[in-house]
């Protein structure tokens, strides 16, 4: 088996082989086509995520010793699965990975926020990934069929579509009209899918804040209604006067995947009252917030984390269904797993990048 692996936090991968696993028990393994390549992975590579105030969280006190693969939006082919895995998973059958892997047993587990668990095994997080031509998963029920998606969207689904869906789910989409505009903070690989599931699912009017123009374009070809320049002197002030625009009834919601401490101040300062601004971004620092205006304007905040198998599986149901993605993906090899990374760094990258083992 081939994998790219982190040997020393925040140097380059090295491409390492060692013996394919052979499945036990539940587990199965999957030969990878496809694996998206997602922000949250260079965190991982530099082995900290960033709290801001000096404080950071490593990622070795989550239990990740080196070395480790990341990869955690993998789409495979089975090879080999264990002698009590059910029977409707076939070898030869292609499925899309929920790599939120979990206990089932604790308090969030219980309170359906899978994705939370207190004892979580995240395959490309805490247990090795798929920068590799080979995964194992531990279970059937992380499985879902994603017959009539091409691999390189169905591997993307499961954390950069899920991520999107669920933020959107907790928007409330059906409570929206074509008054109300909702506002997208970045138009990486994960806004640009919620652009397109939005211009799907309600009638709102979407605007989109960016500070790159390549990626402001592609916000526009994705669906998008308007799109502004984040670093403009006066962005704000244009994104309340487009939605107010044309008997427009403001911001009803602002959706940030970028999460600095200036983005959340932006997207919060451009909701109407009663607005609602759903945190998703991990890119890090700390946000001081004056509490009487939250009060004033009746705001409400929300984070939102990935998304539970359930939206996983409805996810894939819809795309398969003609849901349309319009997401520009590039493929690469997984030997050059390290320039997608840095190039991801660089903010050269618009859409997302998959590596093809």
């Amino acid at each position: 088996m081939r994998a790219m692996q982190i040997i020393n936090w925040g140097a380059p991968l090295e491409l390492r082989t060692s013996e394919t696993p052979v499945p036990k028990g539940e587990e199965i393994l999957l030969r990878v086509d496809a694996c998206g390549v997602c922000h949250s992975d260079l965190h991982i590579w530099d082995g900290f995520f960033d709290l801001g105030n000096d404080q950071k969280i490593a990622i070795e006190e989550r239990g990740v010793q080196l070395p480790f693969t990341l990869g955690h939006e993998p789409a495979g082919t089975v090879v080999a699965k264990g002698a009590d895995v059910s029977s409707f998973v076939e070898i030869g059958g292609r499925y899309a990975v929920y790599p939120w892997i979990n206990c089932g047993e604790c308090q969030p587990c219980q309170n359906r926020l899978t994705q939370i668990c207190d004892a979580p095994k995240i395959i490309g997080t805490r247990v090795d990934g798929a920068y590799a031509d080979h995964v194992l998963v531990p279970r059937a029920e992380f499985l879902v069929d994603y017959k009539g998606i091409e691999p390189e969207l169905a591997c993307i689904l499961g954390c950069a579509g899920l991520t999107s869906y669920s933020a959107l789910k907790k928007v409330g989409l059906n409570s929206l009209d074509g008054r109300d505009s909702l506002l997208i903070i970045g138009s990486g690989g994960v806004g640009l899918t919620a652009i397109s599931i939005a211009k799907s699912l309600c009638d709102a009017r979407i605007i989109v804040a960016d500070i790159d123009p390549s990626k402001r374009d592609a916000a526009l070809q994705a669906g998008a209604a308007e799109v502004v320049d984040a670093n403009e002197k006066n962005a704000l002030g244009e994104i309340q006067a487009l939605a107010q625009s044309r008997a427009g009834n403001g911001v009803a919601a602002s959706i940030d995947f970028v999460g600095l401490p200036q983005t959340m101040n932006f997207g919060l300062n451009a909701l109407r009252k009663g607005g609602l601004h759903i945190h998703v971004g991990l890119f890090g620092g700390a946000h001081s917030l004056s509490l009487p205006p939250v009060a004033f304007r009746m705001l409400r905040i929300i984070g939102s984390y990935v998304g539970t198998l359930a939206e996983f599986q409805e996810l894939i149901s819809l795309v398969r269904n003609d849901l349309d993605l319009s997401i520009p993906i590039s493929t690469l090899p997984l030997e050059e797993a390290n320039g997608a990374l840095e190039d991801l760094r660089q903010g050269k990258i618009v859409g997302r990048v998959v590596l093809k083992p």
